[in-house]
């Protein structure tokens, strides 16, 4: 099962399942809105009230999609991938997941970090 950790701030090490439960898509949102979302991190950390979402399809593939106008960077060995949200373009930028991406959200004064692990179903 895939889960998102939270490296930095006030909930430093906490962390949340994304995981399905039956055949259909599941997504958990990020951001400082402070009803309904999945993972509650503070303004102060840079971060937009809707700001990221992370999903898992029926095939078991993970993706970061972008939903702030707030910078939002994956960076992985050898690649960094920008998904700050362009209101030009008809949909969200999204990119695939792999275990051990680190997930940089705010500017260098206020920044959250996230990183995607993959664990053992038993950890739940």
């Amino acid at each position: 099962a895939g889960w998102l950790r939270v490296l930095n701030g006030n909930r430093y090490s906490l962390r949340i399942p994304i995981d399905r439960e039956s055949t259909e898509t599941m997504e958990r949102f990020v951001g400082h809105y402070p009803h309904g979302l999945d993972l509650y991190l503070t303004p102060e950390s840079g971060v937009s009230e809707l700001h990221l979402s992370v999903a898992v399809d029926n095939e078991n593939r993970y993706f970061a999609r972008g939903l702030s106008l707030r910078p939002t960077l994956v960076s992985r060995f050898l690649e960094k991938v920008d998904l700050r949200y362009d209101p030009r373009r008809p949909a969200p930028l999204e990119t695939r997941l792999e275990s051990g991406d680190i997930i940089r959200i705010g500017t260098d004064t206020h920044r959250a970090e996230l990183e995607f692990i993959m664990l053992p179903k038993e950890e739940r």
